[in-house]
């Protein structure tokens, strides 16, 4: 089977299990986040899928990620049972399947915003408002600073990108100018 397909299901089913409790659900997405950014280490991922641990040590070390927290109770039976299906390798496509559907169903809107510069609260506010009217939802937004992009900003929502760099605009200008004068470089 697809792993994400396997995700979706797991990730429907605690969605399911969850229900209305919008305390609860709310603390599993953001425990869910932390789990998914402490699964990007490769050796968290191979401490997990190691047979010889209990499942009680893993359970431990997905405690430790969370640290100073601990796993919800939802949670942590959820993890039992991926873990007792042999799943435990797909736990972060499910957890991000499931924070996709939180937010899917709450129309809640992702946004990465790259910039050249650290945007003023201004600026920020103003791309906020526009993202908001636009998707008609609430937009969570994470920003990221890059120098190579010379000034001007690059905005991602729901898989769309709105380039306005002075890199990607030199690039461009680069590019046509080589397309228009071909025979003479």
């Amino acid at each position: 089977m697809n792993t994400g397909i396997i995700a979706s299901r797991y990730a429907s089913a605690l969605y399911k299990w969850v229900g209305a409790d919008e305390p609860v659900a709310t603390l599993l997405c953001n425990q869910a986040k932390t789990l998914v950014e402490a699964l990007s280490l490769e050796k968290l991922r191979f401490l997990l899928k190691d047979a010889s641990l209990k499942k009680e040590e893993k359970l431990a070390l997905l405690d430790a990620a969370l640290a100073p927290e601990k796993l919800s109770p939802k949670l942590r039976s959820f993890v039992e049972m991926v873990e007792s299906n042999g799943r435990i390798a797909d736990l972060r496509f499910i957890l991000i399947s499931y924070i996709n559907l939180y937010y899917k169903e709450r129309n809640i809107h992702f946004a990465k915003v790259v910039a050249a510069y650290q945007p003023s609260d201004e600026l920020r506010g103003k791309l906020t408002s526009v993202a908001e009217n636009l998707l008609h939802g609430k937009v969570v937004m994470e920003e990221a600073v890059d120098a190579d992009l010379i000034g001007g900003i690059v905005v991602e929502v729901d898989g769309y990108r709105y380039d306005a760099s002075v890199k990607t605009a030199l690039k461009t200008v680069r590019e046509n100018f080589r397309e228009q004068n071909k025979r003479i470089i």
